[in-house]
C-alpha cells in the first residue's frame, strides 16, 4: 500500500511538473521591452474612463508608444498606451493611458502635466467620458426600398415597442429618399428584440437592421513639429537620417570592405599593417591615423578589395603586431584622406604702363622776384 500511495504521488508531481513547463513555453518572454511588457501583461478592461485613464495631449509627430511608455512606466499601475492615428497611421498628437486605480492616475497628472518632450510642454489631464459608442434606443435600418413610407416602416417594428420616431433622410437638391432610414424606441428591451430578426422587407426590398452609431465631431488634425529642429525642414527625414548615422550596424553594411584595428603600436607604420594583413586578402590600403605632430593615435583603419577578405580579417582580432594584441572590428566609416590645399599659382605680374614725360614750370632762381641769372657756360 505505500509503495502504491508513494508512484502514484510519484506520478502526480511529475505530472504537475509537465504541466508547468508547458505553461512556462507557451507564456510570452517578460522582457523589459514595451511589446514585451504589453503582451505579457495584457490589460484589463477599463471600467471607469474618467477615473482610471488620463488624456494626454500637445504630442509632436515623432512620440509613439513605447516613448510615452517609458514616460508614464514611472508610475506604478500602467496597463495601457493608446496613441491615436488617422487612417495614414500617422500621429494625431494626442493619446489615452490607462491606469488601475484614481490614485496613480492623479499622480501622473501632477507629475507629468508640463513636461517636456522634444521642446514641447506636454498636456496631461484626467479623460472626460466621451459619447457612447452606440445609440441605447434607435435602431439603424439599410438597404431600404425607395417606396417605403413612414407608416410601412412603424407598421414592421411596432410589434418590439413603442416607437418614438422614425427619421428617413433625403437628399436635399432632390428630395429623394436616400435609402436608409433611423427607428427610435422609446424602450432599450424593444431595440434588443427588434436586433434579433436581422433583416425585415421594406419598400420591397431585404432591409438589414443595425444598431446606430451616433455622429461625432470628427475633424482632420495631425501632431506638431518637432521644436528642437527647424520648422521648416523635412523634420522625419531629417531624424531617419541621424538615427541611421548612429546605427552602427548599419554604417557597418555601408562600409562592408573596411576594418577598424586599435591598440596599435606607436612604431607600426602602414607597410607594418598592409603586412600584417596580407594574408586574409588583397589590401587596397592602409590608414594610421595619427596627430598634429605626425605621431601615430594607435588605431588606424585596412581597407580591402572584397567583403569576404574584410570578413576574413576580423579573425586577426588578438593577433600580436608590434608587441600588442590587436583588437580588429568592422569600419563604420570609409578611410578618407585629409584634403591637402591646393598649390598657389603665382599672380601675374602687374603690367606697368609706360611713363611718359611730366611738363614741369621753369625754376626761378633763389632772390628777389624777377631777378635775372646769368648762365656760366664755360
Amino acid at each position: 500500500a505505500k509503495a502504491k500511495a508513494k508512484a502514484a504521488k510519484a506520478k502526480a508531481k511529475a505530472k504537475a511538473e509537465a504541466e508547468a513547463e508547458a505553461e512556462a513555453k507557451a507564456a510570452p518572454h517578460r522582457g523589459s521591452h514595451y511589446h514585451q511588457t504589453r503582451l505579457s501583461n495584457p490589460p484589463a478592461k477599463v471600467t471607469n474612463e474618467g477615473e482610471q485613464t488620463i488624456y494626454v495631449s500637445n504630442l509632436d509627430w515623432s512620440v509613439d508608444e513605447p516613448h510615452l511608455w517609458r514616460i508614464f512606466g514611472d508610475i506604478e499601475g500602467l496597463t495601457e498606451v493608446r496613441l491615436v492615428r488617422d487612417f495614414h497611421n500617422r500621429s494625431k498628437g494626442f493619446a489615452y493611458i490607462d491606469f488601475k486605480r484614481s490614485e496613480q492616475v492623479s499622480e501622473a497628472v501632477e507629475k507629468f502635466d508640463g513636461h517636456l518632450i522634444n521642446k514641447r510642454p506636454m498636456r496631461v489631464a484626467r479623460s472626460l467620458p466621451t459619447k457612447p459608442l452606440f445609440e441605447e434606443r434607435t435602431l439603424f435600418v439599410t438597404n431600404v426600398g425607395a417606396t417605403a413610407t413612414e407608416a410601412e416602416v412603424r407598421g414592421v417594428f411596432v410589434h418590439h415597442g413603442e416607437i418614438k420616431e422614425v427619421r428617413m433622410p433625403t437628399d436635399p437638391s432632390t428630395q429623394a429618399f436616400k435609402g436608409y432610414c433611423y427607428v427610435e424606441f422609446t424602450d432599450a428591451e424593444a431595440l434588443e428584440t427588434a436586433l434579433k430578426e436581422g433583416e425585415v422587407k421594406l419598400g420591397g426590398q431585404v432591409s438589414q437592421v443595425a444598431r446606430s452609431i451616433p455622429m461625432k465631431d470628427h475633424r482632420h488634425q495631425t501632431a506638431a513639429p518637432r521644436r528642437d529642429l527647424p520648422a521648416r525642414l523635412n523634420q522625419k527625414k531629417v531624424i531617419v537620417d541621424q538615427q541611421a548615422r548612429q546605427d552602427p550596424v548599419k554604417q557597418a553594411s555601408l562600409n562592408s570592405t573596411t576594418v577598424y584595428v586599435k591598440n596599435l603600436a606607436f612604431d607600426v607604420d602602414d607597410d607594418k599593417l598592409k603586412a600584417h594583413f596580407a594574408s586574409a586578402g588583397e589590401v587596397k590600403q592602409v590608414l594610421i591615423c595619427r596627430n598634429a605632430h605626425g605621431k601615430s593615435k594607435g588605431f588606424g583603419f585596412v581597407e580591402f578589395m572584397t567583403d569576404e577578405e574584410a570578413q576574413a580579417a576580423l579573425a586577426f582580432t588578438d593577433s600580436v603586431l608590434g608587441g600588442r594584441e590587436l583588437l580588429v572590428s568592422r569600419s563604420q566609416r570609409a578611410i578618407t584622406q585629409k584634403k591637402q590645399p591646393a598649390p598657389q599659382a603665382t599672380p601675374p605680374a602687374e603690367k606697368v604702363a609706360p611713363s611718359r614725360p611730366i611738363d614741369r614750370p621753369p625754376q626761378r632762381a633763389a632772390g628777389r622776384p624777377g631777378a635775372r641769372v646769368k648762365l656760366d657756360l664755360g
